[in-house]
């Protein structure tokens, strides 16, 4: 949708061809299929962790060609109505030999993807072949990338893992702040967009949610809550997807929002009330 540029004179004929476009924009965000490759060295529980944040409702659908190994195409939820796909890649440490085929197949889905999940297993320590990797293919993207520090439930001491509390013991804890820093060190990337999580203990995983909403693009924020298990999609990510898409609306839209607000408030809110029924009081703060 072109941005408009209107005056206060604008007819009933060019407020109903915005409002027609602004229904035809909503619906392609609320339709929308991202796609998100899930990076990782065999191990790290890529599988487990999409499980975990997704639900069982995974199905292969195909294979993305790559070189000699290729990417694995994977649907979550149904496309009718949205859906995600997941492309889970061969890591570049399980075969060195093939090292420099790896690193084609992934700078031939950057162009393709929305988002990228790099998963580190917590008690790893060889990374360079990932390092590698992301700093000659991911990091010159420019892509969206949040990283997923794995299996918390294994850092040293694992005994100590609080069970009631469902949460890292106090030792486990500080070894895993010293992961964070290790990887934003090493992979040159911002401690708050590396997240520690236990997928066999659903452990931190609306904070994952909220992290990748956090870096996604207003108009890509919503399709990811939709598609990730409702216990970890937190009301604060909630709302911040559905302000994504308010935010989204008026950049596309222009000044013509000041001549039609009362229009765009019901039209947005409408939609709010199909998809999100459960915060819409919470969308009228975009407004007011």
């Amino acid at each position: 949708m072109e941005q408009v540029i209107n005056s206060p004179q604008m007819n009933e004929e060019e407020k109903n061809k915005i409002k027609d476009k602004i229904r035809e924009e909503l619906e392609k965000i609320r339709n929308y299929t991202p796609k998100v490759g899930v990076f990782g060295d065999s191990g790290v529980g890529k599988s487990s962790l999409c499980n975990a944040l997704f639900g069982s409702q995974i199905a292969k659908i195909s294979h993305t060609s790559g070189c000699t190994r290729e990417a694995q195409e994977i649907l979550v939820g149904s496309e009718e109505k949205g859906g995600i796909k997941l492309i889970d890649v061969p890591g570049v440490g399980e075969n060195p030999e093939r090292h420099q085929e790896y690193l084609e197949l992934y700078e031939s889905l950057t162009e393709k993807l929305d988002l990228v999940l790099w998963a580190i297993k917590s008690i790893d320590r060889n990374n360079m072949a990932s390092i590698d990797a992301f700093k000659k293919i991911i990091a010159p993207s420019k892509l969206p990338v949040v990283f997923v520090v794995t299996q918390a439930d294994l850092m040293n001491p694992h005994r100590e893992w609080d069970i009631k509390n469902n949460k890292p013991g106090d030792t486990q804890q500080a070894h895993l702040n010293e992961k964070v820093i290790e990887v934003s060190k090493i992979f040159g990337i911002p401690a708050d967009k590396i997240v520690v999580v236990s997928a066999s203990d659903n452990y931190n995983l609306t904070e994952l949610v909220s992290t990748v909403v956090k870096v996604l693009p207003n108009e890509k924020k919503f399709a990811f809550t939709r598609e990730a298990k409702d216990e970890n999609v937190s009301e604060d990510a909630q709302i911040a997807a559905e302000k994504g898409i308010w935010d989204h609306v008026k950049e596309k839209i222009g000044n013509a929002v000041d001549f039609i607000m009362d229009d765009v408030v019901d039209i947005v809110v409408e939609s709010a009330k199909k998809y999100v029924p459960k915060i819409v009081k919470s969308v009228f703060r975009f407004f007011f």
